[in-house]
């Protein structure tokens, strides 16, 4: 079996979701001693890498990254057909594409390869892959509307194109042999918005978290309120990640001693951050880091305050992991998983804070409730899937093709 990863830039310059879950997919094979291959894009040409023997080596082709969301480029075409020559892979599997043209899924489908996409956002049904322009659109359907809300978001697009767009990707889900997604909410979504794509054919993996995350005490780990209650921000603090909710959160209650807020992530834009007493700024980490930085910290709750209807969520399994429970908003997956698992409680994602702050007084008034919690998230705690469990499933999907 010889597979050929495609993914829209270089995956371990300051790697994010996407490029995570690309590098745990190549490690499984590096693990296993099979020779695996990755083709992404730079300014000046297209990368193909080949891992094999625990070492690296890297081609260098024509063409290079594109920023303005072509559906078909014939010089990006002509470099990708090259490399399937070149390499003589059985499948290839497109993680990311948003600086590559769209046909390149056709092209290797009709050179014979076995073709897959996972899809990691909702960049099949908009350029804007997590679609919020400021707030989000819950799918729009109409190509007017989307067209003339790309255009005010600065993206260069002509009348016709989120039509055309659409027509192409419905046609490539139907030529597609899997397509793979991190969550139910995410299948349900594209199966009602493209009729080209088959319930049989679209696969539901979770995501998995290093092995090493669970080596940690996470489950035995112990609040010390001391009369007081203290909540975590996880993640890095950008919009999409509901920093605007936190800060609205954090200013209400600036004036409470009872209450301890921390910042656990990056912050890019530090004049954000205000100047309370019970606020600090923990800064960021590294996926192998997490749990002991969240233990260090060791908050009561974590707030995942997302104002998009996330995927996945990363964040979700590192809280679960470090055994704090949370308070999410109910998009997407978050509402999937929180629910099913008994992870925290959920809130309105169109207006978080509300609910949050009912919730928060609730907590005050009746601490043990948050020990129940922490009871509910150690037995989900065990059954977070690993990134060996994983590549195991994905790679089951690859046998079966």
């Amino acid at each position: 079996m010889k597979v050929l990863y495609v993914i829209d830039q270089k995956p371990d310059g300051y790697p994010g979701g996407i490029e995570y879950h690309q590098l745990d997919l190549i490690s499984s094979f590096i693990k296993e001693r099979v020779p695996v291959y990755m083709t992404f894009p730079e300014r000046d040409g297209i990368c193909l890498r080949l891992y094999k023997d625990y070492k690296e080596e890297e081609f260098k082709y024509g063409g290079g990254r594109l920023d303005d969301h072509k559906l078909r480029d014939s010089e990006t075409e002509s470099v990708f057909n090259e490399i399937l020559n070149d390499i003589d892979v059985d499948i290839v599997h497109f993680q990311s594409i948003r600086t590559l043209p769209l046909s390149l899924i056709e092209l290797a489908k009709k050179k014979g390869k076995k073709t897959l996409v996972t899809l990691h956002e909702y960049y099949f049904w908009c350029i804007n892959c997590i679609m919020l322009a400021p707030d989000f659109c819950w799918f729009e359907q109409n190509e007017e509307k989307c067209s003339e809300c790309l255009t005010l978001s600065n993206y260069k697009v002509c009348n016709d194109y989120v039509r055309e767009r659409r027509k192409y990707i419905d046609y490539l889900f139907g030529i597609l042999d899997r397509v793979i997604v991190p969550s139910s909410y995410v299948k349900n979504v594209f199966l009602s918005l493209y009729k080209g794509l088959a319930s049989e054919k679209t696969a539901v993996i979770e995501f998995g978290i290093d092995r090493n995350m669970l080596m940690e005490d996470g489950g035995n780990n112990k609040s010390s309120r001391n009369d007081k209650l203290h909540l975590a921000f996880l993640g890095n603090f950008l919009h999409y990640k509901g920093n605007k909710t936190f800060l609205e959160l954090v200013k209400h209650y600036k004036d409470f001693h009872s209450l301890d807020f921390t910042i656990i992530g990056n912050i890019f834009d530090p004049s954000l951050v205000p100047s309370y007493k019970n606020l600090t700024v923990a800064g960021g980490y590294t996926r192998d880091k997490v749990v002991k930085k969240i233990h260090q910290v060791n908050p009561d709750i974590i707030l995942l305050l997302s104002n998009w209807p996330e995927t996945f969520s990363y964040t979700l399994s590192e809280a679960i992991a470090s055994g704090v429970p949370v308070i999410s908003t109910d998009g997407g997956a978050l509402r999937e998983r929180v629910s099913k698992e008994a992870a925290g409680f959920l809130v309105p994602v169109e207006n978080p804070l509300p609910r949050t702050i009912e919730i928060i007084e609730d907590l005050r008034q009746h601490p043990e409730v948050i020990d129940f919690l922490r009871k509910k998230v150690r037995e989900a705690r065990k059954r977070l899937r690993t990134t060996d469990d994983m590549a195991e499933e994905i790679f089951r999907v690859y046998n079966s093709l």
